[in-house]
């Protein structure tokens, strides 16, 4: 008899908990798929830092071994750091020979990369006014300026990766108390980084 059948009972919890672990499962997916392409991307960065320090090493050996330019290698950044009073004339924002030429080397070195160059200029803490610098911080901002200028014009470097910045004397290496400490916060420092 039709009328007097017995419906099967239905569990509504089981309908639910189908749904939620459904849920829960493609979320679980999708959070294992986006560290992977992280990962991916992480280490052709940081093989361009290796090879980029290891040839920029091999070309300014000279300068390393006189201690005027240090490289370091930091995941998928490489910095380089020069200047100890003679990467410019005094007080001017014109480079000397010496930073020129390794301008020409870190141009021929990364010229065909895609790594975004920062340029960061600093100076001692004495007192610098002149007609063409209020201060330090002018000087400092004209001297990471002038090196991007380089880049731009003498050897082409897109300008939509570089980066000028000026910070004065307010992050020295050493105490300002004797002219070799002095020298010494005088300095450009450079960040190549990829994969930014």
């Amino acid at each position: 008899m039709i009328g007097n059948a017995v419906q099967p009972k239905t569990v509504p919890w089981a309908i639910t908990f189908a749904d939620m672990s459904l849920l829960l499962l493609c979320f679980f997916v999708m959070m294992a798929a986006l560290p992977r392409k992280t990962a991916e991307a992480r280490p052709a960065a940081t093989t361009g830092a290796v090879e980029a320090a290891a040839l920029l090493r091999q070309r300014l050996a000279e300068g390393i071994d006189q201690g005027w330019i240090e490289v370091d290698q930091d995941g998928s950044r490489v910095h380089l750091q020069f200047g100890t009073a003679d990467g410019f004339d005094v007080g001017s924002d014109r480079p000397t020979p010496q930073t020129l030429a390794l301008i020409d080397t870190l141009a021929d070195t990364l010229g065909h990369s895609e790594a975004h160059i920062t340029v960061a200029g600093h100076t001692d803490d004495m007192p610098i006014s002149t007609d063409r610098f209020r201060d330090n911080w002018d000087l400092s901002s004209a001297r990471a300026a002038s090196v991007i200028r380089e880049l731009v014009k003498s050897h082409g470097i897109d300008p939509q990766r570089l980066e000028a910045r000026g910070y004065a004397d307010t992050r020295p290496l050493a105490r300002n108390d004797t002219e070799q400490a002095r020298a010494r916060n005088r300095r450009i420092e450079i960040e190549i980084a990829w994969g930014r």
